[in-house]
């Protein structure tokens, strides 16, 4: 309520965010005034590697995407950030510059917090740190996981366990009639996944010759998610 009316918020996302819910009320208090909003138009990049760290950015709306570019050229994604108060840039935190880029993949709107503001109130309230540890240790777990994916599957499971995946994460937001949008291309999908693009799309189409799945412009209609499941764990 000190900030100006025409950047005040009807809410904070402290107050609903996975991460922030459960701080004290004067642990918000701390962070909240050094929070600031700021709106990313499609493609536009949050920060680029090896960009220096500047700020913690807390997801409001839109889906921002994760990569390191290859030595060819090719973007290997390794993040989706898509369910509001999730955090980007956390893996960075502690490190002088950024390992990787964040690209908006639509319009995306973040609170942002600047690391300085951060690491003081840390010095403050040791729940933070308690909070951001839980944040990183559940990005670790994301990446072993897709390291796991592209290490020891083939084609058709890695691309069933991606749609696994979105049924898990779009499922309160976007889950009507088994549909799941989906904002990565299939050039950035197929480089998510480490596979070709006409091995993806092969991949997809014969998940939809067996009737699994159906396609639209915009995503993916499941059809069996129970035989996906079973694909996305060889079996």
């Amino acid at each position: 309520m000190d900030k100006p009316v025409e950047i005040r918020c009807a809410s904070c996302i402290m107050d609903t965010s996975y991460y922030f819910s459960n701080l004290s009320i004067e642990a918000k208090r701390d962070l909240q005034p050094s929070l600031s909003l700021r709106r990313f138009m499609k493609k536009e990049t949050l920060y680029k590697e090896n960009d220096t760290c500047r700020h913690l950015y807390i997801l409001l709306s839109g889906e921002v995407k994760v990569y390191k570019t290859l030595a060819n050229g090719k973007q290997q994604i390794h993040k989706l950030v898509q369910i509001p108060g999730d955090l980007i840039a956390c893996e960075d935190l502690f490190l002088d510059m950024h390992g990787s880029t964040a690209e908006a993949l639509n319009d995306v709107t973040v609170c942002h917090l600047k690391c300085e503001a951060l690491h003081n109130s840390i010095s403050h309230y040791k729940e933070i740190s308690d909070t951001l540890m839980q944040a990183m240790s559940r990005n670790l777990n994301a990446y072993i996981r897709h390291i796991a994916n592209l290490g020891q599957k083939n084609a058709l499971e890695r691309l069933a366990s991606y749609l696994i995946y979105l049924y898990e994460t779009h499922h309160e937001r976007y889950l009507k009639n088994g549909f799941l949008k989906d904002a990565l291309s299939r050039i950035e999908l197929a480089d998510m996944l480490g596979i070709t693009q006409r091995t993806l799309i092969r991949s997809i189409k014969q998940l939809e010759l067996d009737n699994r799945i159906s396609i639209n412009r915009n995503g993916f209609f499941i059809l069996d998610y129970k035989a996906i499941e079973k694909i996305s764990m060889g079996s």
